[in-house]
């Protein structure tokens, strides 16, 4: 065996057992990311099932609104019927379909679409690099390849009709370290890509977490003070009405006996606003301008204040409904404390937002205050700072006697996929 043939030879065998490792890394990648797909599928069954049991609504009563809401809880959109239609994949790579029968009503079943997490799109984009490396590495070991049998056709023998043959194989030697050298650059980076996008979809899984046991923490408080607070104190009222009428008082004790029930009354009127607050879907109904326009037009009432606004409606845009709650009752406490603490007579509500953050911020030319470093907040500032931690963004609170109040909330914007 000259040295043409035994150069050719070594350069297939580089060739099989590069495209060997290269078929078989894609076939893993294929398994891979079909597991990941059933987990997904597993998880958002899951999170279905249980939404379905602490609603404890039928699926006769589930209306157009209850569907959406629970669509967006699963990140996607749901469809109620009586029969199990089989799950038709979507006309994009994103898209996750199931079907579930209800276990609360059977009979029912119902469709999911969802997109999957970040996780299975890095994964398919790892292929399709992989693909693209596979299709170039054919045409760098090709090429080298024909040159060596022309070469060899044109030189059959003799020490002057090697050198070609030799040099194009020293040139295919220098062509395969180069690409692997550049395999293995790219294979770190969708590596290091891979963990950050991985360690994103936790994060946000965990804030997502955190606010529906948020959300559901509220309405139990809020069933509860209606159960007992609000019944209890209307009882009170029935019962003080019923002794007035039965009984004859003297002036004075008749004036104390009205004051009573006046204050009780009162009292009743703004526990019952109070659990509105805390009913969700009284704010994720609407859209940001329109909760806005209703919470400053509830401060402004009876006062001399003017709130202005300054709103850019491509970020409220992004601001998704089932966190628009959390915002208000944020947005809220901060116009509440510069109107009760702060005297402030002009207050300015803004919205901007950059390429990875939404921020809405609530400045006032009031009094103003010296924070202290380092010491507990009070009760009102220490809730928006929970608000703001279960939405997975930030709040900041910059003030000085004299120079008015700034409280700037930040969030976070969903890369696109």
């Amino acid at each position: 065996m000259n040295l043409t043939n035994r150069t050719l030879g070594l350069a297939l065998l580089f060739l099989l057992l590069f495209l060997g490792a290269t078929v078989t890394l894609q076939w893993w990648l294929r398994r891979e990311t079909r597991l990941l797909q059933g987990v997904a599928v597993a998880e958002t069954r899951e999170r279905l099932n249980r939404a379905v049991g602490v609603s404890g609504r039928a699926p006769e009563s589930w209306d157009a609104a209850f569907q959406r809401e629970l669509g967006a809880m699963l990140g996607g959109s749901i469809e109620l019927s009586r029969s199990n239609q089989a799950a038709v994949p979507g006309s994009k790579e994103a898209a996750l379909t199931f079907t579930e029968e209800l276990a609360t009503a059977p009979g029912w079943w119902v469709r999911v679409s969802f997109a999957p997490p970040a996780l299975l799109k890095a994964q398919l984009l790892h292929q399709r690099v992989l693909a693209v490396i596979i299709l170039l590495s054919l045409l760098l070991a090709l090429v080298p390849l024909l040159l060596l049998i022309v070469a060899a056709r044109r030189h059959p023998a003799g020490e002057a009709g090697s050198r070609a043959p030799w040099s194009a194989a020293r040139a295919q030697a220098v062509g395969l370290e180069h690409l692997a050298r550049i395999s293995h650059e790219r294979g770190t980076a969708l590596a290091e890509e891979h963990g950050a996008r991985v360690r994103a979809e936790e994060d946000l899984q965990v804030n997502r977490s955190l606010l529906g046991h948020s959300v559901a923490e509220r309405v139990r408080l809020g069933r509860e003070l209606h159960d007992n607070i609000c019944q209890t104190l209307y009882a009170v009222c029935l019962t003080l009405e019923s002794v007035q009428k039965r009984s004859a008082l003297v002036p004075e004790l008749k004036s104390r006996f009205e004051h009573c029930m006046t204050e009780l009354r009162r009292l009743n009127r703004e526990v019952r606003a109070f659990l509105e607050e805390l009913e969700p879907t009284r704010v994720t109904n609407q859209t940001f301008t329109g909760a806005l326009n209703e919470l400053v037009g509830t401060l402004t009432a009876g006062r001399e204040v003017r709130i202005e606004q300054r709103i850019d409606e491509e970020a409220v845009a992004l601001i998704t409904p089932i966190h628009l709650a959390e915002i208000m009752n944020i947005l809220r406490e901060a116009m509440s404390n510069s109107l009760r603490h702060g005297h402030a007579q002009h207050i300015t509500v803004l919205a901007g937002r950059s390429d990875q953050a939404v921020a809405l911020a609530v400045q006032d030319d009031g009094r103003g205050f010296v924070p202290q470093p380092g010491g507990s907040p009070g009760h009102g500032l220490g809730n928006m700072q929970a608000r703001a931690a279960a939405l997975g963004g930030s709040l900041r609170i910059e003030s000085a006697e004299g120079k008015g109040t700034r409280v700037l909330l930040t969030l976070p914007v969903a890369s696109p996929a």
